[in-house]
């Protein structure tokens, strides 16, 4: 995934070593071995007749631990830090973003943490990922308002994040990304 950073408006420092490396491991590939896993998984699904996953934030965070612990960063759950860095990649509900934000100062002002980073996919992104949900979690763009909101309120060394995919997909898989996935229905019990 590409990440493109934008400091909070309180905020004029330049992206730590540790940040910028965080978004060189999000661009390596992340988008397409997340796309495949999905794609591999959910096909398998529907060949045994079960219930296929319709949003892909499972499979993406479990790529973006991999290629966090493979260079170096400690963390689980969307939080990574490294160097006094700390790096939140969030594909969560809306209602989530003031804890994430929260985390941030926490770190920073309990922890000294050098800088901090929250990073969201941009809302057309979110549509690819999850698109029955993409209404209702984190994007960049509530990311960027929420931020914008605490001027005068924070002063943390923070960054915000814009993920868009960047890596080639295989056409198959593009495809079928771009394909509807409905919920499953279910029927309501007989109250008989």
């Amino acid at each position: 995934m590409k990440v493109t950073l934008l400091s909070a408006p309180w905020y004029d420092g330049q992206p730590t070593p540790a940040l910028l490396e965080a978004c060189r491991v999000l661009g390596d590939g992340t988008w397409r071995d997340a796309a495949v896993g999905f794609y591999a998984e959910r096909a398998a699904r529907v060949r045994r007749g079960r219930s296929a996953p319709k949003g892909m934030q499972g499979e993406l965070n479990k790529v973006i631990a991999r290629d966090f612990e493979r260079a170096g960063w400690l963390g689980a759950d969307g939080r990574f830090a490294k160097d006094r860095t700390w790096v939140r990649v969030t594909f969560r509900h809306q209602m989530s973003l003031g804890s994430d934000i929260l985390d941030a100062a926490r770190l920073c002002a309990r922890e000294r943490y050098a800088q901090v980073a929250i990073l969201a996919a941009e809302s057309g992104f979110l549509r690819t990922i999850s698109p029955n949900d993409c209404g209702a979690l984190v994007s960049f763009e509530k990311l960027r308002i929420a931020v914008a909101e605490l001027h005068g309120v924070l002063d943390i060394p923070l960054f915000l994040g814009a993920l868009t995919p960047q890596s080639i997909v295989p056409p198959d898989i593009a495809a079928e990304l771009r394909k509807e996935r409905p919920r499953d229905k279910t029927m309501p019990a007989d109250s008989a």
